[in-house]
């Protein structure tokens, strides 16, 4: 159960392709719809904010998750048995970093989308919004998970 908890805290952080061809496609459609409503609400959207923001959050969580996707790829690459040089390594390293900064432009360059969209504040409330949601998302499934195992015993 923890395996999925964590694919779906990942997912939600996110909404990633690879946990997409392991998680159940309502399960996903649900957690985006309640990520919608949740930040929706927590930022004050107005119906003509949320017209022009969604389509740009959209875009900007896809190539996120992309990037997150390579960079795990890239940490994973290790985890096989062969034997590997200090020169993989330090290339593997430096990769990783690359992978860091780029979504750290990533970021930089939404961000200044989403304030052309949205006054600061409410940009700010998005990225609050974003940790409290994934809390939000992990405290269900602890319950979840709590109650599971209640009714297990």
């Amino acid at each position: 159960m923890r395996t999925v908890l964590f694919a779906i805290l990942v997912l939600l952080s996110s909404v990633r392709l690879f946990a997409q061809k392991e998680m159940d496609p309502k399960m996903i459609e649900v957690i985006k719809s309640k990520k919608v409503a949740f930040i929706t609400e927590q930022i004050g959207l107005t119906p003509q904010e949320s017209e022009k923001f969604w389509p740009v959050y959209n875009k900007m969580d896809k190539e996120r998750s992309e990037l997150y996707d390579h960079r795990r790829d890239m940490e994973e690459s290790s985890d096989d048995k062969t034997v590997k040089t200090e020169d993989f390594y330090r290339k593997l390293s430096n990769e990783i970093v690359a992978a860091h900064v780029k979504e750290g432009k990533l970021m930089e360059e939404y961000n200044a989308k989403f304030l052309s969209i949205l006054p600061a504040e409410k940009v700010v409330k998005l990225y609050r919004s974003e940790r409290k949601f994934r809390s939000y998302l992990m405290h269900e499934m602890r319950k979840n998970d709590a109650d599971k195992d209640k009714g297990g015993k």
